[in-house]
């Protein structure tokens, strides 16, 4: 099971980095977790290659305006979460974003990033921040990216039976079992062949024209693997099995049971690079209404 003890949530004054800023106070206060709150400060906003004097005297001011800013992130932590500055710690830096969080995630040993869908520089019809993104695709640990909280206690996972699948599964029995929360694992039959496709053959059927028949025995065998795979986990949950695109599958489960939370897995920290982000993980992350927690299998 996954029991997150060192929770890491990037802010940058957005209402999404609120968001995640509130959930990960909730969940730090449920669970005993240390919380740390990171705000990187973008370097290139004190860059100025026409007129270098304004870059000069940016530097002068630059200590005293990274004070102001830390004065500023402990006073948000404290509206959002009723935290004191001892009740959390602060890490500011100034840098580029994407790889400072990253970096500074590891060096605090965190085991669990809370970043919003949206980050003041995305584009507002921008389903997920650059900067989200990016932490998706080269985390080392687990991510969670935060959309406002949904109470329905519905928690969607979907498996294909990997090996990668499992930690996610682990983590989303433990996310129900944190919360009081109803678990529905979803298994997608994808009926159309393509290189990437594996499902049907894994079951002993054939890709091409899958009659009644064997699309049933498919979804009996499927059915049962979910079923143990719930009573492995030592949840009492609801096994679904449907058929399509995976991920196209798992947001339309999510949305008929308004799921609050959506768990997927993939593998290692080169898993979620574009070439293979393209499938099942991205389109989660990117179209869901609701929060989605990615938890990689370590290579």
């Amino acid at each position: 099971m996954h029991n997150f003890k060192k929770l890491f949530v990037a802010i940058d004054f957005s209402p999404s980095s609120d968001e995640a800023l509130r959930q990960a106070h909730d969940r730090a206060t449920s669970t005993g977790a240390h919380l740390a709150v990171c705000h990187v400060v973008p370097n290139e906003l004190r860059n100025n290659l026409l007129f270098p004097q304004d870059t000069r005297n940016a530097v002068l001011r630059f200590p005293l305006e990274m004070k102001k800013i830390g004065e500023a992130a402990v006073t948000r932590v404290r509206e959002i979460t009723g935290r004191t500055e001892q009740e959390f710690h602060l890490i500011l830096d100034d840098g580029t974003p994407q790889a400072l969080i990253l970096s500074l995630a590891e060096e605090w040993r965190a085991d669990l990033i809370i970043v919003g869908s949206q980050g003041q520089s995305s584009a507002s019809d921008t389903l997920l921040g650059s900067v989200a993104d990016s932490i998706l695709r080269h985390a080392h640990c687990p991510v969670l990216v935060v959309r406002p909280e949904k109470k329905t206690r519905r928690i969607v996972a979907g498996t294909d039976f990997s090996d990668p699948a499992l930690p996610a599964l682990r983590a989303a029995a433990t996310e129900a079992e944190r919360t009081g929360s109803e678990l529905i694992v979803v298994h997608s039959l994808d009926l159309v062949w393509s290189p990437m496709s594996y499902p049907i053959m894994a079951f002993g059927g054939s890709p091409f024209n899958v009659s009644p028949e064997e699309i049933s025995k498919l979804n009996e065998a499927a059915t049962q693997r979910l079923e143990e795979s719930l009573k492995q986990l030592g949840v009492i949950g609801e096994a679904v099995v449907t058929t399509g695109a995976a991920g196209t599958a798992i947001l339309q489960i999510a949305a008929e049971r308004e799921a609050g939370l959506i768990v997927v897995g993939t593998v290692g920290r080169t898993g979620l690079r574009r070439a293979l982000l393209g499938s099942v993980a991205e389109t989660i992350v990117k179209q869901a209404a609701c929060s989605v927690m990615v938890v990689r299998q370590n290579e």
